[in-house]
């Protein structure tokens, strides 16, 4: 669990002399009791009636690639591109049932026909996934049932070992979420979801600003504001993340929680809010 603790321990760092991000406490406990009261929101039904090794292959391929949709600005999707458009572009290349190869080299032609932004990213993504994947799915699928709810920090080592792709953020985004798919739809890693951080990308963030949870100072808020970008990497960006790991915690803490329905709450309601999110061009979420 060395990695996921180290997640939690960078982003309080950040926090301790945060200038653009500020965390408002009170409004985090008044949203925890409105997600008592509301209850907890699933996500829907994702599968298909695929066997085990599919649903883990398909959800490691969607993970290598789920990021950076938008174009310019944060409601501009060139080609309508989104985790709808990439999960259905997956799903497309694995259902003529072939090999791994094949059904990965479908998809890099369905990304580039479908105009996906990064693609040369994610083209080098899919490619460790198809070079790497294969040891690690077969780990996952073998040793699963052992001890289920306690080994999520191993195959996470794994993971980001034989995937430098994942290991790349710093806060593990991409890597987090693929546990909590597995968890959404086989029901493994309960335990896991106790420890693991939030996938911290641009929506979580925005739903806790909507909600008041934490507030943006200039020039960060005009940068925001102004569709500009705020660099990878930045103070600036580090600290939007690393607010949003540290609010969602103690939102776990409050709710009791696992972390995959304190996301999926806030993820979920997405669309309820019109406000623009920090726009960083990354791989990492």
């Amino acid at each position: 669990m060395t990695r996921i603790k180290g997640v939690l321990e960078l982003a309080k760092e950040f926090m301790k002399n945060a200038r653009y991000v500020e965390i408002i406490g009170e409004n985090v406990i008044s949203l925890a009791n409105g997600m008592l009261k509301n209850g907890i929101t699933p996500f829907p039904p994702q599968t298909t009636g695929e066997d085990v090794k599919t649903i883990c292959w398909k959800e490691l391929v969607a993970s290598s690639i789920n990021y950076c949709y938008w174009y310019g600005k944060s409601d501009i999707r060139p080609g309508g591109c989104g985790s709808t458009l990439m999960y259905d572009l997956v799903n497309a290349a694995f259902d003529e049932g072939l090999s791994i190869s094949t059904n990965i080299n479908h998809l890099k032609k369905s990304l580039a026909l479908n105009r996906f932004p990064l693609l040369e990213e994610r083209v080098r993504h899919l490619k460790e996934v198809e070079k790497e994947g294969s040891w690690f799915i077969m780990n996952l699928t073998g040793a699963y049932g052992e001890e289920p709810d306690d080994i999520v920090g191993l195959f996470l080592d794994d993971l980001i070992e034989r995937l430098p792709g994942f290991a790349s953020d710093m806060f593990l985004k991409r890597a987090s979420l693929f546990f909590l798919q597995l968890h959404r739809k086989l029901g493994w890693f309960k335990k896991g979801m106790h420890v693991l951080p939030v996938p911290a990308d641009y929506a979580v963030p925005k739903m806790l600003k909507h909600f008041a949870c934490m507030r943006y100072y200039d020039p960060l808020k005009t940068l925001i504001d102004t569709n500009q970008l705020v660099a990878k990497g930045s103070q600036m960006e580090c600290e939007i993340r690393a607010a949003t790991i540290v609010i969602c915690k103690q939102l776990q803490e409050e709710t009791g929680w696992s972390i995959s329905d304190v996301d999926s709450w806030l993820w979920l309601r997405r669309k309820e809010c019109n406000d623009p999110f920090h726009l960083t061009i990354t791989t990492d979420y």
